[in-house]
């Protein structure tokens, strides 16, 4: 009988194969041998990343742009630079069917449209002229960058394949032997981590700032952007609504400052903002 294994490699290689296909027959193969590390990672492509651990591949930098009815689009300047910088990149979350369907719609013309949090939209541009002639500002990102997603999953399944392959994990039709199910779970899959991200997130409490405190001291934020942070989210759980309307405008200013040092972190801590506003 055909190798599912060998199936993989196969349909990974060939370009007309679609990626969502491919991953979810990547998925048969990681539950039946039992990588739950490696499932995880497929069921967050399949379906989307809701969390904060969106892998590096999927993270994409745009212009920020407006649409105008007379000249179409036209660049937004946004003076301060580490604003510009957290809202020109961006992390692709969608689940990878919905990336594969921008990317075959030839009449976006080489682009996308990624629509910027509305929060950030009033918060920043909220005195801007455009923003009141009603040209909402959107990051423009470059297509060949969603193609670059699709190519990094397709190859991560590839290689995984292969390594299968090379441990003598084939399996015979549909089913694997009891050995091959230990050989894969004994595959030392270090390789992936930056892929699979940390699975121990989801323990992540909204606005527990000691569950951050850790990652944001090894980023090197100062002791007193810590203390203003901790701060202000335990005032936010306590204040009244007119009171956390200013408190949360604060955490967005204290966001924009730190977002440069702090990474992917500063989707956590705005979602945080969001959930507790």
């Amino acid at each position: 009988m055909k190798s599912l294994v060998l199936e993989l490699q196969r349909e990974s290689m060939n370009s007309e194969s679609r990626l969502s296909d491919i991953l979810r027959k990547a998925f048969v193969v990681a539950t039946k041998l039992k990588v739950d590390e490696f499932k995880i990672w497929i069921e967050s492509e399949l379906k989307g990343y809701s969390n904060t651990d969106i892998p590096f591949y999927r993270k994409v930098n745009g212009s920020v742009k407006a649409w105008n009815p007379y000249n179409g689009w036209i660049p937004v300047i946004v003076e301060n630079t580490e604003i510009n910088n957290l809202i020109s990149n961006r992390e692709i979350g969608q689940p990878i069917s919905e990336i594969e369907s921008l990317c075959s719609q030839k009449e976006l013309g080489g682009i996308l449209q990624v629509p910027l949090p509305q929060d950030w939209i009033t918060t920043i541009f909220s005195k801007s002229r455009l923003y009141h002639l009603g040209m909402v500002p959107t990051l423009i990102v470059d297509k060949a960058q969603l193609d670059g997603i699709l190519d990094a999953v397709r190859n991560e399944i590839l290689n995984w394949s292969l390594e299968l392959e090379k441990q003598g994990i084939l399996g015979d039709g549909m089913s694997f032997s009891t050995e091959e199910v230990i050989m894969a779970t004994n595959i030392n899959i270090h390789s992936f981590t930056g892929i699979l991200g940390d699975v121990s997130s989801s323990n992540i409490q909204i606005g527990d700032y000691s569950s951050i405190h850790g990652t944001l001291k090894e980023k090197g934020v100062s002791q007193e952007e810590r203390n203003e942070l901790e701060n202000l989210l335990d005032k936010i759980k306590t204040a009244s609504p007119e009171e956390k309307k200013g408190l949360i405008q604060n955490g967005f200013e204290w966001l924009s400052r730190n977002a440069s040092v702090i990474g992917t972190l500063s989707d956590t801590i705005k979602g945080w903002l969001e959930m507790l506003s």
